[in-house]
């Protein structure tokens, strides 16, 4: 017997998902995008790390990135509040590693940094796919990351802090920026395609779909 196509198993799976579900990630995927992602260096903080998993899942940035180079990376569950469920997440050891991957995949790396040159979140281009790269509140961003980024953004500030919150730089940075994504024609195609929707929604279905390898086993298995 064939493999099942994508849109088999989705037709198949779906009868096991309540209706108000399978209706709040298809309202989910209408905003899903992967035009912009984030990159986290050496965050290990639990309570800032979940709260960029939440940030991103609000706002619907789908992939993350991970570097753990010195640190690992440990969200906490009650922050998170089960946003990890939603997104990708992609874990390295490597800096160079993980930015060469995206820069070979067509993102241009964006270094958050207090550089007074830098683009805002008013001024960064959309045009192509951005991933935007964090790092600690007490060291930022390593040396070989700053070397690999291709542009710089910074948070403009008015006060006598001139930092934020990791947390809170993520989920402001991506917010002005996802506003002008859904507002403007700077960046028509942000949205997932058709087949990353499907594959996405499948991915969702497996993981709430109690025993779904074995029901699909069943359906589709060769026994």
């Amino acid at each position: 017997m064939s493999e099942p196509s994508t849109a088999e198993l989705l037709d198949f799976l779906g009868e096991y998902v309540t209706e108000n579900k399978r209706s709040k990630m298809a309202r989910a995927l209408d905003f899903r995008t992967r035009h912009l992602s984030i990159v986290l260096e050496d965050i290990y903080q639990p309570h800032n790390a979940s709260a960029c998993l939440r940030s991103c899942d609000c706002l619907g940035v789908q992939d993350i990135h991970v570097i753990e180079k010195r640190n690992e990376y440990r969200p906490n569950r009650e922050v998170a509040m089960g946003s990890a469920k939603w997104l990708t997440l992609r874990q390295y050891n490597d800096t160079t590693d993980c930015l060469e991957r995206l820069k070979s995949a067509g993102y241009r790396i964006i270094a958050t940094t207090p550089n007074e040159d830098g683009f805002t979140p008013v001024t960064l281009p959309l045009e192509g796919p951005a991933a935007l790269l964090f790092g600690t509140e007490e060291q930022g961003l390593s040396e070989e990351a700053l070397a690999l980024a291709d542009e710089t953004l910074r948070l403009p500030m008015f006060g006598f802090t001139q930092s934020f919150n990791i947390s809170v730089t993520v989920a402001v940075t991506l917010s002005r920026l996802i506003e002008r994504l859904h507002s403007a024609d700077e960046a028509a195609d942000w949205k997932l395609g058709r087949e990353e929707r499907d594959e996405l929604l499948l991915e969702w279905y497996r993981k709430i779909v109690t025993s779904h390898e074995l029901l699909e086993d069943r359906q589709f298995g060769n026994g």
